[in-house]
């Protein structure tokens, strides 16, 4: 017969300890160790793979961008030719963009322009240790650069009067200069300071379309010391080397100008111009074929170079009432001897606006715009020239009026004043 003990159950301390109770502590230590790091390992594991499927896109465009050129250019070699060729053209076209400033075909020249002729070679005199730069001079064949660079001169009817005015600081400003080369008349001249910065497109630009260009050249004014035309202008006490170097750095800034005047950004340097040393510079103009163009109304011009005298200077700080009334006298003192030269500057955007208004006027008054070298065309006693114009389309030209002298009226903040009369012959000897 059984026990009864063998049918109950064991008791709680009779139960098996597990395997964790069973392992020594050493043994506990290596399981906790290994379980965390697997753990950490684990989940870094699932931290990088969603890691990479949320930055896939970044991760592949690049490398499947490099073998589909490349497959392209295998299976296909004459397409690969346009984007190696559409390389370059993005890097030449890069500085077209925006061009430091537009070529002097951007100008809209009109239809039956006549260009002044653009520099020539074989009138230009390289200045030694400077290169680029040349002084002007006769042609080979006696060519003149007063008749070569002058512009045309238009159709003048029987009886009228012909104006001719100068824009002074032509290339002071690249915006204005280029507005007044493409909105004013090629009858209208410009004088481009020594110092200016243009650019020879802005120089050829002005020769399309028809301008004739004097160089401003800087001389000491009689209101020196209180204004200075700069480290090169011809006087100051300077000795005749001095100016003579000067004279020669400024004629050799540009090339393809037709004259020189004293008309520099509003001053007229006047104090040596009225001078005895200017004698030097009449004779080197002469020399060279230039005119010289005497920018001080009543101030009669010394030496013996081919040229003209202004009849108005022109207050261009005036506003559009101002201008307008000045140059309805330049109109009157046209009417009255003939001729009349006006010296206009520096540009300003009413004066310009108002004489590009004015030009449309002149139609039906007896008056006709002309360039300033067709008016320069006596010597400093008064000789007319006989040389004659380079381009003649011009119609008749009405017999020049006599010249009456008249004493300087002063209109506005500007002095004018009519040509003045040639000098009486001395008197014969007994």
């Amino acid at each position: 017969m059984s026990s009864p003990d063998m049918h109950q159950p064991p008791t709680a301390p009779d139960i098996p300890p597990g395997l964790w109770r069973r392992l020594p502590p050493s043994g506990r230590l290596f399981v906790r160790f290994w379980g965390g790091a697997s753990l950490l390992a684990l989940l870094g594991a699932i931290g990088l793979q969603e890691w990479a499927a949320l930055h896939r896109d970044r991760l592949t465009v690049a490398p499947r961008a490099q073998p589909a050129v490349a497959q392209n250019a295998a299976s296909n070699a004459p397409p690969p030719a346009p984007p190696s060729a559409a390389t370059p053209e993005k890097a030449s076209s890069a500085p077209a963009e925006a061009p430091e400033t537009p070529p002097a075909s951007s100008f809209n020249v009109p239809p039956g322009t006549i260009p002044v002729a653009l520099p020539q070679a074989n009138m230009l005199e390289p200045v030694a240790g400077e290169p680029g730069h040349n002084l002007p001079k006769r042609g080979p064949n006696g060519e003149l650069p007063r008749k070569v660079y002058a512009a045309a001169v238009p159709a003048v009817p029987p009886g009228n009067a012909r104006i001719a005015i100068l824009l002074d600081g032509f290339g002071l400003s690249d915006d204005l200069s280029r507005e007044a080369v493409q909105d004013l008349p090629s009858s209208i001249s410009f004088a481009i300071p020594a110092y200016a910065p243009a650019k020879t497109s802005l120089f050829d630009g002005a020769h399309e379309l028809g301008h004739e260009i004097f160089l401003s050249l800087p001389m000491q004014p009689s209101t020196a010391p209180l204004d200075d035309e700069g480290p090169k202008a011809l006087g100051y006490d300077h000795s005749s080397k001095a100016d003579q170097d000067n004279l020669n750095w400024s004629l050799s800034r540009f090339d393809g100008y037709v004259g020189v005047t004293n008309a520099f950004s509003g001053l007229d340097g006047d104090a040596y111009a009225q001078s005895p040393d200017f004698s030097m510079v009449a004779q080197t103009l002469d020399q060279r074929g230039l005119l010289y163009l005497n920018a001080t109304p009543g101030a009669q011009r010394i030496g013996p170079v081919m040229g003209g005298d202004a009849t108005l200077s022109m207050d261009t700080n005036a506003d559009s009432t101002g201008i307008d009334g000045q140059l309805a006298h330049l109109v009157e003192l046209a009417k009255k001897n003939g001729t009349a030269i006006a010296i206009a500057g520096p540009m300003r955007p009413v004066l310009l606006q108002r004489l590009e208004e004015w030009t449309h006027t002149l139609t039906g008054r007896d008056v006709t715009l002309v360039p300033v070298s067709s008016l320069c065309n006596r010597t400093s006693n008064g000789a007319l020239s006989t040389e004659g114009h380079p381009v003649t389309p011009a119609g008749p030209v009405p017999t020049p009026v006599k010249d009456t002298s008249s004493p300087p009226s002063r209109h506005g903040s500007a002095v004018t004043a009519t040509p003045l009369p040639p000098p009486d012959a001395p008197p014969a000897s007994p």
